[in-house]
């Protein structure tokens, strides 16, 4: 009986054993997906933050966007002209 517990307690060791180093192994991982994360957000920030440069860039030497261009002269119509088609 007491050959058969230890024998059990010998492969829960071993088990054990395993699981350790698989635990360590993940703990690893982690951090270097941890810190490739953290890599990747300050990339992102200094993305927006060109961006955001960008755009105040453009906005201040009066850039417009191409795609706005054509709204600029529907903003200028009051609203009578919208509402009546007025040109």
């Amino acid at each position: 009986m007491v050959a058969i517990l230890q024998a059990t307690i010998d492969t829960l060791q071993g088990q054990l054993s395993v699981k350790d180093k698989q635990i360590e192994e993940l703990n690893a991982r982690l951090a270097e997906v941890t810190s490739a994360l953290v890599v990747a957000q300050q990339t992102a920030q200094a993305a927006q933050a060109l961006h955001a440069g960008t755009i105040r860039q453009q906005l201040t030497d009066g850039e417009d966007d191409p795609n706005q261009q054509g709204q600029t002269v529907e903003q200028k119509k009051s609203w009578f002209s919208k509402v009546f088609g007025g040109r």
